[in-house]
């Protein structure tokens, strides 16, 4: 497992892209609509961070995201733990899936799916 990206709640998107594309090297930008929000990507040599609009109780709330390559078997291995989600999992515009849970000091943390695991895995007949 990896960290995917973190997640930053800005005031003003724009502003905040161009302040981070400036000190940062940013390869690669990309964002779409979630629920009536953007998002949006900065992507680095092995890093990205996520902006997201502040609205809300989320105001000064982030979030750390961690990639795996099954949504659905992490969700059963923390259920065996009795660690329950608290929010998804959600199927993205972008083929992404996503479930969130809550740490010990109420943080988020999220995990990903970026692939689909049957292309990776394909099962034999």
């Amino acid at each position: 497992m990896m960290l995917h990206h973190i997640g930053l709640y800005v005031s003003d998107m724009k502003k905040s892209s161009e302040f981070y594309e400036k000190i940062l090297p940013i390869e690669k930008k990309e964002s779409f609509m979630w629920n009536d929000t953007e998002l949006g990507f900065l992507i680095g040599e092995g890093f990205q961070l996520e902006l997201m609009p502040k609205s809300g109780n989320y105001a000064t709330c982030s979030h750390i995201a961690f990639s795996v390559i099954s949504v659905t078997e992490k969700i059963k291995e923390l259920s065996q733990e009795e660690i329950f989600l608290t929010e998804g999992p959600y199927d993205l515009p972008n083929g992404w899936r996503t479930v969130f849970y809550e740490g010990p000091d109420g943080e988020e943390i999220e995990f990903i799916q970026t692939t689909n695991p049957l292309v990776l895995h394909p099962k034999e007949n």
